[in-house]
């Protein structure tokens, strides 16, 4: 008979007189340790890494215009601002000839240049130098998965006794499994993400743009409300990724948990009790068809065996041999019948465990 057939005909009435009548106990701890790592920060950088590209591609730039009066012999340039600044100062006039024409001492000269110079452009420069020691900050915490590793133990004692016998158990159980947050977004990894973080940052900071910026004055917090920083689209998501990073640079964004649970769940106790049963039942077939071998059931099949017929000892031997092997065998298949059995259980109700401890996260 295979497993499945023993299983289906079992007898109910069997069943339930022997778990009404055996005593056992059962304990089920589990140890559970999660480490919760916030990675929203990835979602804020890779939201506003597109506004900062943007600004840095395309940065604002002003013409700064200096002027001074300089000797007329080192004046390079006449503009009509030159003229206009001569006429107002009549001082600056070294002579003026008999054809009109006017030899100035001294002239105003105007330089005008370009530059990105900006508050609002040292604002960005001194953002990416904040983003990259903040990413770097945070990935020098801790490793960033989420993660539950849970270990878990079931002990189980089972005892019953009968008029002409009794049996005992004694069963444990270890199991340990992970469980890791997928964090991943788009097709990519939580480590493919951040590593495009990294490549991004450093690619803005050896930028011509931030380079330019080199030797300008940092930008620090309360940052000036300028038209541009509240008006302009790319400005104000930067502005808003300034703010989220200086109030989480001062929060720890991964945090390790512990839980002990102990327990006595009555409806896995039921499904060990079974298990307790079908021991007991195995054991009872195996006594019910193995032979008592004793002195005086040996020397009864000897005897029969032998006057039955002529039979020689080496005829006697080959049978013996021959039947004994056939009961062995037999007696084999069902130990490993009801083995597979009991791992299969065990098995099913680790899984069932793991599935309910995940449903209760």
């Amino acid at each position: 008979m295979n497993i499945v057939d023993y299983i289906n005909n079992l007898n109910k009435e069997r069943i339930e007189e022997f778990l009404e009548t055996t005593n056992s106990d059962i304990t089920i701890k589990s140890d559970i340790e999660r480490k919760v790592s916030d990675t929203s920060w990835i979602d804020m950088v890779e939201e506003c890494i597109p506004y900062l590209d943007n600004i840095i591609r395309n940065p604002r730039r002003f013409i700064v215009q200096e002027e001074n009066i300089v000797p007329i012999e080192k004046t390079k340039v006449v503009t009509e601002e030159s003229i206009r600044h001569l006429a107002q100062n009549t001082n600056l006039i070294q002579e003026v000839h008999d054809d009109g024409t006017v030899i100035p001492l001294k002239l105003l000269n105007v330089y005008r240049e370009e530059t990105i110079d900006l508050y609002e452009n040292r604002f960005i420069k001194s953002l990416v130098d904040n983003l990259y020691t903040f990413v770097q900050n945070k990935l020098n915490e801790s490793d960033q998965k989420s993660y539950a590793k849970v270990h878990n133990s079931v002990t189980y004692t089972g005892e019953k006794k009968e008029p002409t016998a009794s049996y005992k158990i004694s069963l444990s159980l270890e199991s340990n499994f992970d469980d890791v947050v997928d964090a991943s977004k788009d097709g990519h990894t939580l480590e493919e993400r951040i590593e495009h973080i990294r490549d991004v940052i450093a690619a803005f900071r050896t930028s011509t743009f931030i380079k330019s910026l080199k030797e300008s004055s940092p930008v620090r917090s309360p940052i000036r409300k300028t038209n541009v920083i509240l008006k302009e689209p790319n400005f104000i998501k930067a502005l808003e990724l300034w703010e989220y990073l200086e109030k989480n640079n001062i929060k720890p964004m991964s945090s390790i948990e512990t839980e002990s649970k102990e327990s006595k769940d009555g409806n896995i106790k039921e499904k060990y009790d079974l298990a307790f049963f079908i021991d007991t039942d195995a054991l009872r077939e195996t006594k019910n068809e193995a032979p008592l071998y004793n002195a005086a059931i040996i020397s009864k099949l000897i005897n029969d065996f032998v006057y039955s017929g002529v039979v020689s000892e080496a005829e006697f031997r080959r049978v013996l041999n021959r039947e004994f092997k056939e009961a062995s065998r037999r007696k084999q298949k069902e130990i490993e019948n009801v083995k597979s059995y009991f791992e299969n259980f065990v098995e099913n109700f680790e899984r069932k465990e793991r599935k309910a401890i995940s449903l209760l996260k």
